[in-house]
């Protein structure tokens, strides 16, 4: 954005009401510290954003309710096999 934009957006933001401002404000932070924030990496170095983050741990806790889990154990002999 070329700073005299940047400058004609402030002078209309400053012609707003103080209470509009802060409304205008908490949106804005809102926008910005949304759900789109990378908060995680997977294994892969795949960037995560909190909704898919969330997502990945409820995949995860339903593997585990459909009994799609090793044992420690059982691990460890498949790993000798790599």
């Amino acid at each position: 954005m070329e700073l005299a934009t940047v400058d004609r957006l402030y002078n209309e933001i400053m012609l707003l009401s103080a209470s509009n401002q802060h409304v205008l404000y908490n949106r804005m932070k809102k926008e910005l510290y949304s759900n789109n924030e990378v908060i995680a990496y997977t294994t892969a170095g795949k960037p995560l954003t909190k909704n898919e983050y969330i997502e990945q741990i409820n995949i995860g806790l339903k593997q585990i309710e459909n009994g799609e889990v090793i044992t420690d154990d059982e691990l460890l002999k498949e790993v000798e096999t790599w």
